[in-house]
């Protein structure tokens, strides 16, 4: 207890009476109803957040593609979607770990957008040095 941080906060009259009801329907205290109520909201926000973010993402922005350092194929384990096409890929098929340089962020593909974002990286030469 030493540790916690106390955060005050001014509400309206109604949202007091409102706050003040549920905590004694509850029969917890107010601070444990306010503690409790803004750790389950952060909670649902995050996995919200991270579901939406999942969805919205449909394809690979040119950057990320840019960033994939190299590939590793894996079977999978349970049925999941192309980071960027959306496909179905189901438990068993072969799909492709993406690492991207400078992210911990590892992007699941499926073969055929593998090898469209293989072919459209770009490719430069090795640098060689000259013998003397």
């Amino acid at each position: 207890m030493i540790n916690d941080k106390v955060v005050n906060t001014r509400v309206s009259k109604k949202l007091y009476e409102k706050i003040f009801n549920k905590a004694k329907k509850n029969r917890v205290s107010i601070s444990n109803l306010i503690r409790n109520l803004v750790e389950d909201t952060l909670e649902i926000h995050e996995d919200i957040h991270d579901a939406i973010d999942k969805k919205i993402r449909k394809y690979l922005s040119d950057t990320e593609k840019q960033n994939i350092l190299g590939y590793q194929e894996i079977t999978l384990a349970k049925d999941t979607l192309c980071d960027n096409c959306g496909k179905e890929l189901k438990t068993s098929d072969t799909a492709y770990v993406a690492y991207l340089a400078e992210s911990d962020s590892k992007i699941i593909l499926c073969s055929t957008c593998k090898a469209k974002i293989s072919k459209s990286e770009k490719k430069e030469p090795h640098a060689t040095t000259a013998d003397n």
